[in-house]
């Protein structure tokens, strides 16, 4: 069999990939992200996604590299990337789960602590996670804040899971929880938009971890790992992910 000149696409998905022939292996590949999680990404019709992480990963890419985006639910995604058939996903947080089937940036896409978001009439002191004991939580259907919180919540906290944010702020401004738990820029996004000033996010942090980029351990184009960590580190360094963070927060649509 030949050597593959890029990744293999079928019906808009890669298939399992070869074994991986080198670094001239991968010229394309397909990537896709969570189709709601603004400003970061947020899936836009036939363009596939727009985004502060979809201008960043055109400014990562090796010159010569194609990408192709695919939309599916979040959960879907991951499925699918650990299959090989997403080559690369893009701006999720690092967890050992994840990284049995994903390859992660050594550095980061942007920062993105997780807060805790309530309703201003029930505010409740939170120093620690123990505070969150005897409160109804929500978290997005597929999120992750790290593994050492999500074995604890798993364990000690109640918290269901919901589709979307907007979804999960509905249900924590109609009373049904008394708090939910994202990413502090996804959160504030759909609040300056949606919001109708009763729901709030709290200071301390739930974590402070970051997200990254993550290349499918069965694709070729994992190759790529060590080349686009260091162009997101030189574009952290210079000014350029800070800049998009900002103009993807002023921009206005509601996915």
């Amino acid at each position: 069999m030949s050597m593959l000149k890029g990744c293999l696409v079928l019906t808009g998905l890669l298939q399992p990939a070869l074994a991986w022939a080198g670094p001239a292996a991968c010229t394309s590949l397909v990537y896709s992200a969570n189709p709601q999680y603004p400003p970061f990404h947020w899936a836009a019709g036939k363009e596939g996604f727009q985004g502060a992480s979809i201008e960043l990963l055109s400014l990562a890419l090796p010159k010569g590299v194609t990408a192709r985006p695919v939309v599916y639910p979040w959960k879907r995604v991951l499925y699918l990337a650990g299959q090989g058939r997403i080559d690369l996903v893009v701006s999720l947080r690092k967890t050992p789960e994840r990284e049995k089937y994903l390859v992660f940036t050594g550095h980061r896409s942007f920062p993105n602590p997780a807060v805790v978001f309530v309703r201003k009439d029930r505010i409740f002191p939170v120093r620690s996670w123990q505070d969150l004991k005897g409160h109804k939580g929500a978290i997005s259907l597929g999120d992750s804040f790290g593994a050492e919180f999500d074995r604890y919540r798993r364990k000690e906290l109640d918290i269901k899971e919901a589709n979307t944010v907007v979804e999960n702020l509905r249900r924590l401004d109609a009373g049904h929880v008394d708090y939910f738990i994202t990413g502090k820029y996804p959160g504030a996004y759909y609040l300056d938009r949606i919001g109708n000033g009763r729901i709030v996010s709290l200071d301390t942090p739930v974590t402070s971890r970051s997200i990254y980029f993550a290349f499918s351990r069965k694709s070729p184009c994992a190759s790529l790992v060590d080349e686009v960590s260091r162009r997101l580190e030189e574009l952290e360094r210079d000014g350029t992910a800070d800049k998009l963070l900002e103009k993807y927060m002023q921009s206005h649509p509601v996915p």
